[in-house]
């Protein structure tokens, strides 16, 4: 675990820089004027929470980055917080540009890798410990981390990123994987046990709990679980031919949770990332605000992604 340490001084570190960097506009973000309108959704048995939000800096996001303009090969100054973290040091920690909520920071590969393939254990450690840490350091705030993996799965920039950011306050908010996560025992990674689903979302979500917030877990005990939730992914993927892997994937201290993905934009223009899977959906303008009402963030959901599998057993067919 020394290899992964985060200084007890990282989350005055992170705000200080935060703010150094929004002062000196190295950051476009104008929560101020962001509107979140949150909804408690009643479908079936559950209460789903929903916030969309109108934040209009997104439009300056862009739609999507290529390797040959890689902001990540050379991160702006201005905008690193870690400059070699990890086992090889291996990472860097540097701030999102355009971010969704203050703070909203990334762990980057110092070599190119691709967003396509899927996590690594040094990389799934090096997240887990950093919430872990966050988690000691603000335990009034509720950090994730999430990782766009494949090209339906909402990601802009093909260099290998895991993004941290802030749930809203929970006495407003929680989360479905949240809720769901609460229901069961640690999940045990193997063919016999499913990972969790609530019968009464329509899309396809695969929630495993681990096993306690533990300095001692270690990466072989990460990729199981992950390895775990993919293979979910990959059957449903196959199930449903499709010609891609993407998938959106949720990490916190008390579990993983992922969705497969069949599109990464709505009717072609809302775009759905892991943000958007966990219940937080982003609009840039005032008409996709309107489409997410008019339309429901469900039925969104269940269009980019795939039909519930709750109660349905894993066979000797499937990954």
């Amino acid at each position: 675990m020394s290899n992964y340490n985060i200084k007890d001084d990282f989350y005055d570190i992170l705000s200080s820089k935060y703010e150094e960097a929004i002062n000196n506009g190295h950051i476009l973000f104008n929560g101020d004027s962001a509107v979140d309108e949150i909804e408690h959704i009643k479908v079936g048995n559950s209460t789903v929470d929903i916030q969309t939000t109108l934040l209009k800096s997104l439009m300056h996001r862009p739609e999507q980055g290529s390797e040959k303009s890689n902001p990540f090969a050379k991160p702006e100054p201005e905008l690193t917080i870690v400059e070699k973290f990890g086992a090889k040091d291996e990472f860097r920690l540097v701030f999102n540009k355009f971010p969704v909520v203050p703070k909203h920071f990334m762990l980057i590969t110092r070599e190119f890798k691709s967003q396509n393939s899927p996590l690594t254990g040094t990389e799934l450690l090096s997240t887990y410990n950093i919430l872990l840490q966050l988690r000691k350091l603000k335990p009034t705030e509720d950090w994730f981390a999430f990782y766009n993996c494949g090209p339906e799965s909402g990601a802009s920039q093909p260099h290998k990123h895991i993004q941290f950011m802030t749930l809203p306050p929970s006495q407003n908010f929680k989360a479905y994987s949240d809720i769901l996560s609460s229901t069961s025992h640690a999940f045990i990674p193997n063919v016999r046990e499913e990972p969790l689903q609530n019968s009464d979302l329509p899309f396809a979500h695969f929630v495993a709990r681990l096993p306690g917030q533990s300095e001692d877990i270690t990466e072989d005990d990460l990729s199981l679980y992950f390895v775990s939730l993919l293979q979910r992914s990959l059957t449903v993927s196959r199930e449903h031919k499709q010609d891609h892997i993407s998938y959106n994937f949720i990490f916190t201290p008390q579990y993983m949770l992922m969705v497969p993905r069949s599109s990464g934009k709505y009717k072609d223009k809302l775009g759905i990332n892991s943000c958007g899977v966990q219940g937080l959906l982003l609009c840039k303008n005032e008409e996709l605000l309107e489409l997410v009402k008019t339309d429901g963030a469900l039925s969104i959901l269940e269009k980019v992604g795939f039909p519930n599998t709750s109660g349905k057993a894993s066979n000797e067919y499937d990954y």
